[in-house]
């Protein structure tokens, strides 16, 4: 989908030729990430915020950065941000959230069969003709509305502590590349254009943030640089 439909969204264009390319594709051997091909997109044309990507199966891989990335952060600050993101393709985060997913997509859906023909349940929100088959959709409606919708708040607070367990992983993985003091800085770089709170309540953003706030990781990688020194 991505090669097929964002060229009609967004342009992107091949990175130049240059020393940031050249490092990147020694970056992704030395993890033997199969890159093939290494994009620029116009994102500034819609937002200040800076981004980058990776998408692609098998040995078909391609890296997409977004311009005002190039244009917030230094060349070495985008490597170790590339290094958190390889870090979770590294370490297999990629494919647990998809299989994660897709588990969860699956009970959903296999509860939601359970509901479908429960007359009780149309009934109880003035849906009197049993006679009458309910629409699909006014069933999904219902279903994910009310039934689901506490299980889901459940399950989503459990997949936001496996997100940032694993965001900590990539930080420490970058790390362990010894990009520790870039990482850190190029995270404090595009936060700020991004305007991302830097330090919200700590409930508050343990339940909605599927990423750490920014204190939380500066802290962990200072303390992973304290450990091996």
């Amino acid at each position: 989908a991505p090669v097929f439909f964002f060229p009609f969204l967004k342009r992107w264009e091949p990175l130049q030729d240059g020393p940031l390319k050249t490092q990147i594709y020694e970056l992704a051997g030395r993890l033997k990430y199969p890159l093939t091909k290494l994009f620029v997109m116009d994102g500034s044309k819609r937002s200040s915020h800076s981004n980058a990507f990776m998408f692609g199966f098998g040995k078909n891989k391609r890296i997409v950065l977004f311009d005002t990335l190039l244009e917030q952060v230094h060349d070495d600050e985008i490597l170790a941000i590339l290094g958190h993101e390889l870090g979770h393709w590294k370490l297999g985060h990629t494919l647990a959230n998809f299989a994660i997913t897709q588990i969860y997509m699956g009970a959903a859906f296999y509860c939601f069969s359970l509901c479908y023909t429960s007359h009780d349940l149309y009934r109880a929100f003035g849906f009197d003709g049993d006679e009458r088959p309910i629409p699909t959709i006014i069933a999904l409606m219902l279903f994910f509305q009310t039934l689901w919708a506490p299980v889901d708040k459940v399950l989503s607070f459990f997949l936001t502590i496996f997100s940032r367990v694993n965001e900590f992983a990539a930080d420490k993985f970058s790390v362990d590349l010894g990009m520790s003091a870039q990482l850190q800085s190029g995270l404090c770089k595009i936060h700020l254009e991004n305007l991302g709170a830097m330090c919200p309540d700590r409930w508050y953003s343990t339940y909605h943030y599927s990423h750490p706030p920014l204190v939380e990781r500066l802290s962990a990688m200072m303390a992973l640089d304290t450990k091996s020194k």
